[in-house]
């Protein structure tokens, strides 16, 4: 089986959505044919590390991945397609940006038009289930992007509801589709603490619903326990991902 080879693409334009999160679109010659309107897509990114002006990608093989000889391997991270339009020849991704973060971030910050990033093809298995009777969708700050595709998806004659943790009022943003979206508010508390207390105090629609959350990885797994045990939902009709952990 032959693997496929990251794609190297440029940064077209920077846009910042609200004090912690940057959207850097992306485009090139290279992002035809690119597979990633859906929702939830995943890809890996490829950043380019001190010295290099863009990121060293591997070739495919039929054995997998041949990294170039002699250069620096990138910093891999995971993000998800916010926005993919074909016609346009235009990728974005949506970047958090706070105190303490990660290369990733820092990249974005600082990427000017013209700059190199690596993408992979896109993953993703999550499709909304036609006979829920309902949708909710829960997640923090980091699963935004996701969370507007997911809600994008859900159809808009089925009751839906989203449960959103960001830091505060200035974090929130105006999301696709009809669901009933409440924002909650960490400030200084841990992150996901809040997020799981609205969760539990929710009332959800009647019927067998499907849930897809994200976020926190501790916050997502106590989330998920709760709408299998207590609210009775099925395993599959829970789509949850841990995105990353508070220290």
């Amino acid at each position: 089986m032959t693997t496929t080879a990251p794609r190297l693409l440029q940064v077209l334009r920077s846009t910042t959505i609200t004090p912690r999160m940057i959207r850097v679109t992306l485009g090139g010659d290279e992002l035809a044919g690119f597979p990633g309107e859906g929702p939830d897509r995943r890809i890996k990114m490829f950043f380019p590390v001190e010295g290099q002006d863009r990121p060293a990608i591997p070739r495919a093989s039929t054995g997998g991945p041949v990294w170039p000889a002699g250069e620096a391997r990138p910093t891999i991270r995971t993000y998800t397609v916010r926005r993919f339009d074909p016609a346009a020849g235009e990728l974005d991704v949506d970047f958090v940006v706070h105190t303490g973060y990660g290369p990733a971030a820092a990249w974005a910050q600082s990427a000017e038009p013209g700059s190199w990033v690596g993408v992979s093809e896109p993953g993703g298995r999550w499709v909304p289930d036609p006979a829920a009777a309902f949708h909710v969708v829960i997640g923090d700050e980091s699963a935004l992007p996701a969370v507007a595709t997911v809600l994008e998806a859900v159809p808009p004659d089925v009751p839906a509801l989203a449960l959103l943790e960001v830091a505060d009022a200035g974090e929130e943003q105006d999301l696709p589709g009809k669901a009933d979206v409440t924002w909650v508010h960490r400030g200084n508390r841990p992150a996901g603490e809040p997020l799981v207390e609205a969760v539990r105090a929710a009332t959800l629609p009647e019927g067998e619903g499907q849930a897809w959350l994200a976020g926190e990885s501790a916050a997502v797994k106590d989330i998920r326990a709760h709408l299998l045990n207590e609210r009775g939902l099925g395993r599959r009709a829970v789509y949850a991902t841990g995105y990353w952990r508070a220290r």
